[in-house]
This record gives structure tokens, sequence and C-alpha cells, in this order.
């Protein structure tokens, strides 16, 4: 019993513990901040109640956190060289665990999810939990070691954590024809405020991926993953990450227009200040990029400005 307590926090490192946590806050902050908002305007109830929404947050926590895993489990010889200092398995843990941990959270992971699109109508959409662990599977396994499509694959799981809870209130919302009707004229006001994070959350991410690569560059090639900075080289993986943290500021930049032109002054203030500014300084950090230590500290930056786009939720809730 004393053995399993002190591996604890090894578990809560292996299943990166912090990123499950904004995992957590951008579902529910996103659900409660802009669809209920939304429907309190129109005057209707929400169709994902508490439970059904708390099982869909916990069935996507659970699905990233066997996806962290099982990253590790297939990393063991890139970590020994890149980060020896923070391994879990194969130093705290045995691999035979991992892999017994994975199995375990992706099975419960997948039938909260076909739970929750039972209640939904639709059981279909409890595919889409099968199909995540399967592309992490394959992410671990092949994509992460590809030019580009590894980085991809993440950012794309990091948008579908944002649509699917807006994917299943809308299925739940068409089991209620008279609220489904009712709800219509603003349903495409919440499908842009998800869009936006979605998109927001793709490219980010990506960013953070090449530039995680860019930072493994040395144990990536003792091992043969052929990754973009493994490929092409450290000022590829820079140009890439310059011109999309580039693209998304020009992005974030007509939105912040927007909010402005809508009246939503404090909503374009706040992500002026506390996202475009930091993305512009992210810019230049990119560009002077040279160390390992350099990237690292590019990584950190870009989850503070995930961080502050999920709190820019607060402000522009004001004004729904």
């Amino acid at each position: 019993m004393i053995n399993v307590i002190k591996k604890i926090p090894a578990f809560l490192k292996l299943i990166r513990w912090p990123n499950l946590l904004i995992i957590i806050a951008i579902q529910l902050a996103l659900y409660y901040v802009i669809v209920l908002r939304i429907y309190d305007t129109a005057g209707i109830q929400a169709t994902l109640c508490n439970l059904n929404l708390y099982l869909l947050v916990s069935a996507t926590v659970l699905v990233a956190a066997a996806g962290y895993i099982i990253n590790d489990y297939f990393d063991i010889r890139v970590d020994r060289i890149n980060r020896p200092e923070s391994m879990v398995l194969g130093r705290i843990m045995q691999r035979r665990t991992g892999i017994i941990l994975h199995q375990i959270l992706s099975v419960i992971a997948v039938i909260l999810g076909f739970y929750i699109a039972y209640r939904a109508g639709s059981w279909r959409l409890g595919l889409i939990f099968p199909m995540i662990i399967m592309l992490l599977w394959l992410y671990s396994v092949k994509y992460k070691r590809t030019v580009i499509w590894g980085n991809i694959t993440i950012a794309v799981v990091s948008a579908l954590v944002i649509i699917l809870v807006w994917l299943f209130e809308f299925f739940m919302l068409r089991q209620h024809p008279d609220d489904f009707i009712t709800a219509a004229p603003y349903l495409g006001m919440i499908t842009r405020y998800f869009g936006f994070y979605a998109l927001f959350a793709f490219l980010i991410t990506f960013i953070r991926e090449v530039i995680k690569d860019a930072e493994d560059i040395e144990g990536d090639k003792l091992t043969g993953v052929r990754t973009l900075a493994v490929q092409m080289g450290i000022a590829v993986s820079r140009k890439v990450a310059l011109y999309t943290s580039a693209v998304t500021s020009l992005i974030l930049l007509y939105i912040i227009i927007s909010f402005f032109n809508r009246g939503m002054t404090i909503a374009g203030a706040y992500f002026g200040l506390a996202v475009f500014l930091p993305l512009l300084y992210l810019i230049v950090r990119i560009v002077k990029a040279k160390s390992k230590s350099d990237f690292h500290s590019i990584s950190v930056l870009l989850k503070i400005i995930m961080v502050a786009g999920i709190l820019g939720l607060q402000p522009i809730a004001i004004v729904i």
C-alpha cells in the first residue's frame, strides 16, 4: 500500500496533470461561458446536463492521459537522451505497467464516450473516442517520427478537445425540437466561437510541437526519429514556427478588430494585451532562438499564451 502511495506523484507526472487541468478548464469554460450564456439569451435550457458534461470531460481527460502514457512508452530511448531526469516509465514505473494503465484508461474512456453518445441520440458519436485513441497510438508509433505529420496530428487532437463539447451539445439539442428551433438563430454564433478557439488551439499546438522537435533534435537524431528539425534542420523548423506564428497573429488581430467593431471593448483589449502582444514577443524569441534552452522557454511561453486565451472567455462572457 505504501509503495502504491509513493508512486502516485510519478503517475500524475506520467499523465501530465497540468495539461489535463487545462483540458478540463477549457471544456467547462467553453460550455458554461459560451453555450449557457447564449442559451440564457435564447431562453432555453441546456441539454448537456451537468452529469453528461462531466462524463464527457472525464472521457476526454482519460483519452489524453492514455495518450501521454503510450507516447512515453514508445519514447523511452529518446527520453533517455532528451530528458532523462523527467522519465517515469523505465525508471520509476515498469513499461508493462504503462501499457496496462493505457488500456484501463482507454477502456473507461470508450465506455463513457459511448454512453454519452447514446444519451445524445447517436451511438456513432461514441466512435470518436476509439478513433482518437487509435490516432494517438499511431502518432506515438509512426507519425511522430515523420516530418510534419506528427505535429499536425497533435494539433488536430487539440482542436477536437474543443469541438467535442459543442458537437455533443448540438446532437443533444436536436432531440428537443422546440428548443432547437428557438436556438437556431444563435447556433451560428456558438459555432463561430468554438471554431475560433479550435483554430487557435490547432495553431498554437502546431507551433509548440515544431518547437519541441527543435528542442529534442539531439535525441531524435541518435534514435532515428525523422522530425522536421532532424530532416531539414533547425533553421527550417524556426521558419515554419515563425510563419505559423505570424499567421496566428494576423488571425487574432482580425478577431480583435471584430471585437472592437461590435462594441466588445473589454474582450478586444484583453486579447490585444494578454494574447496578441505575447504572440509578437513569441515571434521575436523564435527569430533569436538557437539553443535547447531557448526552444524550451518558447514552448513554455506558448503554453502561457494558450492559458491566456482560455482566460479570455471571461471578458467575452461580459458582453454575450
